[in-house]
């Protein structure tokens, strides 16, 4: 028996995914679907790679099957598997898309408004804190999925106030509570996207928000705008969607492949620059858990750009996590190694011209160093210093002082 999802983009049918027993996943467009593809690794104008379509769908969902299945019993979704939980959850997901079951349509109008109010949200909040796994209990009136392994929710900003997402209503922000031993993390990440728009690289939005007795990283989602009284989706994937990757080779993903893809979505090379600063700020401020699924696409109708930053953890605070580079430069895996010869190597690995690529650097590093003193005043005395020091010597490195 073959399952299918419907997909649907800005009200528009799209295609279908289609689940056939012990078959990879297939997509099939619709004849007046938009040109700009759901996803680069899906195509239009020729075959998609054999698991691309399954990949896709798999990197909505999130990382660990723990969560995939307590995720399952919340929503009451008869497995774990991908489709049964799309089913279930596909009407608030990462990008624009909708996902109903086959034959179905979203339902018209404004979705129905499930308010959260601030002790729902705490309790959320504490939930997860306590057990990273907890992202989405029976009770919850909500239906999202968020790729990823830190436990999150999704929540909706309706003319000043906060309601829970599902097809009807899309979420604006995304709510991440930091694990309690991990000090000051929720600080740190909302003042790393500060001093990435003080470096004038694109970053979304985000605060630590206080709930009642409990706080969150809490960010505005790139993926969501508001049209007077409508929120409305914009379609986005992450690289390792758009390279037809799964969630397990996220870390695998290097800037080669990533730069070679971004060339032939885009001849002018305005991609491919974006994603050398975004990089070049996560190397900066030794974000070492910058992968493939921390970068993305917005897929409009008529274009394609590199989304705003939305991940960015100077991974250097906390010595317990591995500080080695998810995507290296010049061979280097350590951000204090990243001087300017390796970046001509990365330059050649991505087939990008080499003093270009190093003029990109050269200017954030400079932007970075300049808003360095100021950007961690959020953290304690000792964290702000460590932090300061590190980044003063990536950046030193980077510009070959």
């Amino acid at each position: 028996m073959t399952d299918r999802l419907e997909a649907w983009l800005e009200g528009h049918h799209v295609g279908n995914f289609e689940f056939e027993p012990a078959q990879p996943v297939t997509f099939t467009y619709d004849e007046g679907a938009p040109a700009t593809p759901i996803s680069l690794s899906l195509p239009r104008d020729r075959p998609a790679a054999k698991r691309a379509a399954g990949n896709f769908l798999e990197n909505l969902l999130p990382d660990h099957a723990k969560t995939r299945e307590r995720m399952a019993a919340a929503y009451g979704a008869v497995s774990a598997r991908t489709y049964d939980l799309l089913l279930s959850a596909g009407g608030d997901i990462a990008g624009g898309l909708v996902l109903t079951p086959g034959g179905e349509a979203p339902s018209p109008g404004p979705g129905n408004l499930s308010p959260a109010d601030e002790e729902d949200i705490a309790t959320r909040i504490a939930a997860i804190k306590r057990d990273p796994d907890d992202w989405a209990p029976k009770d919850l009136p909500a239906r999202f999925s968020l790729a990823g392994t830190q436990g999150k929710f999704a929540l909706a900003d309706i003319d000043g106030d906060w309601y829970w997402s599902n097809a009807g209503v899309p979420s604006t922000h995304i709510v991440k509570p930091a694990r309690p031993d991990l000090r000051n993390l929720e600080a740190a990440e909302s003042s790393a996207l500060v001093l990435a728009r003080a470096a004038g690289i694109a970053a979304s939005p985000a605060e630590v928000a206080g709930f009642i007795d409990q706080t969150a990283f809490v960010t505005e989602r790139f993926d969501r705008v508001s049209e007077g009284d409508v929120l409305r989706r914009l379609h986005a994937e992450d690289l390792a969607q758009a390279l037809g990757e799964g969630p397990g080779r996220k870390y695998k993903i290097q800037v080669g492949a990533v730069a070679e893809l971004l060339r032939d979505a885009d001849a002018t090379g305005r991609l491919a620059r974006d994603f050398v600063r975004q990089v070049a700020f996560n190397v900066l401020i030794g974000n070492a858990d910058a992968h493939a699924k921390n970068y993305s696409l917005l897929l409009r109708p008529d274009s394609i750009s590199l989304a705003p930053l939305y991940d960015a953890v100077p991974v250097g605070l906390y010595p317990s996590f591995d500080q080695k580079l998810a995507m290296k430069i010049g061979g280097t895996v350590f951000p204090q190694a990243a001087h300017p010869a390796l970046w001509r190597k990365a330059a050649r690995a991505m087939e990008l011209d080499e003093d270009e690529v190093l003029g990109i650097v050269a200017g954030v590093a400079q932007k970075v160093g300049e808003h360095n003193d100021m950007a961690w005043d959020a953290l304690d005395t000792a964290q702000a210093k460590t932090l300061r020091e590190l980044i003063r010597r990536n950046v030193n490195v980077a510009l070959g002082e």
